[in-house]
């Protein structure tokens, strides 16, 4: 999934004129997150995993029921944000329609202010059966 979510992230013209898509994990370099160093620069966390079991059948094929989380980091200069921020926002929220087979396809997103930069969180849950 985290690949697919990737690929139409990137394939957003919209999304590539001000900021960029990384395809590499945001991890601590130094103890501070890959998207405070790299302003401007979109990372998608490793999916999170929950499977549980839906259904037990008595022939022993349960029917399961898989919850994946995936996190999406974009860090902006709070001052001089790209103009088109809120399309950049909006491309990548709808990015979750590009992920097929689901029950259910969210995604949300949160930012968080610090010293003069803007982080935006972003969240997509899909649940597969």
């Amino acid at each position: 999934m985290r690949s697919d979510l990737l690929t139409a992230i990137t394939a957003n013209t919209a999304f590539t004129a001000n900021c960029t898509v990384s395809d590499e994990l945001p991890w601590d370099q130094s103890g501070t997150p890959l998207y405070i160093v790299n302003k401007k620069h979109f990372y998608l966390s490793v999916e999170d995993k929950d499977v549980v079991d839906l259904y037990g059948t008595l022939d022993g094929c349960d029917v399961m029921q898989t919850e994946t989380t995936i996190l999406g980091y974009l860090t902006v200069d709070a001052k001089n944000q790209p103009s088109d921020i809120d399309n950049i926002v909006a491309n990548v929220l709808l990015a979750r329609t590009a992920i097929a087979n689901t029950v259910t396809n969210e995604s949300s997103v949160s930012s968080e202010l610090e010293n003069d930069y803007i982080t935006y969180q972003f969240e997509y849950r899909f649940v597969t059966v």
